[in-house]
């Protein structure tokens, strides 16, 4: 059963991994279209969410989180309307938001990739991963604004490749693997 269970865990971080470096690719080619396409979408996903949000504070059953649902919603539904009304803006927004996340996400991944030492024969790529997104993340951040509109796609593109190549190490190291 633990074979089985491997083997299609092994599959889905393989194809995961080989998406996310086709996705990142295409946006380090086209940086400021994949700037202004991560700005929508997450500006719509922001939006979407806050007014389902709103809904479940009007006719949901839970009246003693109302208050903190209707301020949640009111938040993600002025930050959706923000990034989908006024891409510029959006895209500054964006581009702090995103520094933070690389940031946030290279520290675990440092933390991540060390515990997993002795443990996965990929925890090299788990750190190294980290570590490309921590730098990632002060760059962005060290550069802002000035490169706003091309820095998204184009750091989004790398981290997309860095991860896809940890994805796809992760997967092949699978069957190796002890439990984590």
């Amino acid at each position: 059963m633990e074979n089985t269970t491997h083997q299609h865990s092994r599959i889905w971080y393989i194809l995961g991994g080989i998406l996310s470096i086709f996705i990142g690719f295409y946006a380090m080619g086209r940086p400021g279209l994949a700037t202004l396409a991560v700005t929508q979408v997450v500006g719509i996903i922001a939006l979407a969410s806050g007014i389902v949000l709103f809904f479940a504070a009007v006719f949901g059953k839970a009246r003693q989180h109302r208050l903190y649902d209707f301020f949640s919603a009111a938040l993600r539904i002025a930050v959706g309307l923000l990034l989908v009304a006024n891409v510029l803006k959006g895209v500054l927004l964006l581009t702090l938001v995103l520094g933070s996340i690389f940031v946030i996400e290279g520290i675990y991944g440092l933390v991540l990739g060390l515990k997993l030492r002795g443990k996965n024969p990929a925890w090299g790529w788990v750190v190294f991963n980290g570590l490309a997104a921590l730098v990632l993340g002060i760059m962005l951040i060290a550069q802002f604004p000035g490169s706003a509109i091309w820095a998204i796609g184009l750091l989004f593109g790398i981290n997309c490749i860095f991860t896809g190549a940890t994805l796809i190490a992760y997967g092949t190291a699978l069957p190796k693997a002890q439990e984590a």
